[in-house]
């Protein structure tokens, strides 16, 4: 069991990044008050810190509605979608290929099956293109839908379907229960009405660096943005919290190029927190030995688990090795999301921190209001700590 001093650290990490339950969204005002604790627990800890800005979307929402005859139904406004207040009938479409069919001018596409079975992916992610929900965006701009209506395949705890700032139709996601309603209508009329704005932003990176002249680099980092309407404890102030408790540790250890960065951008459609460090970075990449990627660790009753990227067998041996000493680590496979994936594609060794079948999480409880406080374990997250700064108080990977 970890100290009970690291353990008291993570918890007032925990309490100052969970503070708004409408979450930390890459522009806001709670992103900007999470961005200045970071940098003050950094700076505290005895960092060089830099905030390195860049210009965002800052979206804001005031409400949504959605009506059919006299009755309200529950709904979820999509995150960047523009205001409206529509009324038309509903065109049901559950594939690409009634998509292509589809007579949509004049009316409300009803998205559901295998067209909302998953988030669609923005249009312009820059380190992924999914050429199947490009043709979808595409196809439902090109046709005139007046709106769109996209049925979650989750009863409660939904997360939007389209958070995309390059898609300019309005857009809702409604819950499967709903979604069955709707469908039961047939092409009835309904209303929907989002009202919001969006404007120029910006937002920063936190950066904590401890210079030493070695050419080769540590670099440890986390994301702490969130969706919005998340309070986004286990994605990803978890993964903060635990990053900043092991930047302390690792501030009194032996010297080695250190570089703490707190990522703003994982959860948004332009990861423009990425963008901005690949454009500073440079050449830099060719200097990193290692990178550790702390990302929805600490959750109840499921193991920490480790994932290796490009890291020679000799060092990945030696860290399963002192795995074996922690009964609650557990080797997982590579995966591929997350910032690490920004490093991994580059050639960069990567260690992957995150908790067991987290994914499964995804859309039910990560990027809901469920992704509470209540989900995690500190503990956890300090033997964590612990552990990684066992691993890195020894010589670093050579590159394969």
């Amino acid at each position: 069991m970890s100290d009970q001093t690291t353990v008291e650290q993570i918890r007032a990490h925990l309490a100052a990044l969970v503070r708004w339950p409408d979450g930390r969204p890459v522009g806001s005002p709670a992103n900007h008050a999470a961005q200045d604790a970071i940098a003050e627990a950094l700076a505290a800890a005895g960092y060089e810190v830099e905030q390195q800005s860049f210009d965002c979307l800052d979206w804001q929402l005031e409400g949504a509605e959605l009506w059919m005859g006299d009755g309200p139904l529950p709904v979820l406004a999509n995150p960047f979608s523009p205001p409206c207040d529509v009324t038309a009938p509903l065109v049901a479409i559950a594939s690409l290929a009634d998509l292509e069919d589809a007579a949509l001018s004049g009316h409300i596409a009803l998205l559901h099956d295998g067209l909302s079975a998953e988030p669609l992916f923005p249009r312009n992610y820059p380190f992924f293109t999914h050429e199947e929900h490009r043709r979808v965006v595409g196809l439902l701009e090109e046709k005139g839908a007046r709106a769109i209506i996209a049925v979650s395949p989750f009863a409660t705890n939904i997360a939007p379907v389209i958070e995309d700032g390059d898609f300019h139709l309005p857009s809702v996601t409604v819950s499967d229960d709903v979604g069955a309603v709707l469908l039961a209508a047939g092409g009835a009329s309904v209303t929907v009405r989002v009202r919001s704005s969006i404007r120029p932003g910006r937002a920063a990176n936190v950066i904590g660096r401890r210079a030493h002249p070695a050419r080769e680099k540590l670099v440890v980092c986390a994301h702490f943005d969130t969706k919005p309407g998340t309070p986004g404890a286990l994605d990803n102030a978890a993964g903060v919290a635990t990053v900043l408790a092991l930047a302390k540790r690792l501030a009194a250890a032996p010297a080695t190029n250190l570089e703490v960065v707190a990522f703003n951008g994982e959860d948004h459609y332009a990861a423009p927190g990425e963008m901005a460090y690949i454009a500073s970075c440079g050449g830099e990449f060719g200097r990193i030995a290692l990178l550790v990627n702390i990302d929805g660790i600490g959750r109840r009753d499921a193991p920490t688990t480790v994932a290796f990227f490009n890291c020679a067998d000799d060092w990945a041996a030696k860290v399963r090795a002192a795995m074996a000493g922690w009964p609650d680590l557990a080797e997982t496979e590579p995966w591929p999301q997350s910032d690490h994936m920004v490093f991994a594609m580059r050639g960069v060794p990567c260690l992957a921190i995150t908790s067991g079948d987290i994914h499964q999480l995804v859309g039910s409880v990560i990027h809901t209001p469920a992704d509470t406080l209540d989900l995690l374990d500190p503990e956890r997250m300090a033997a964590a700590v612990d552990f990684l700064a066992e691993v890195l108080s020894q010589p670093l990977p050579n590159r394969m």
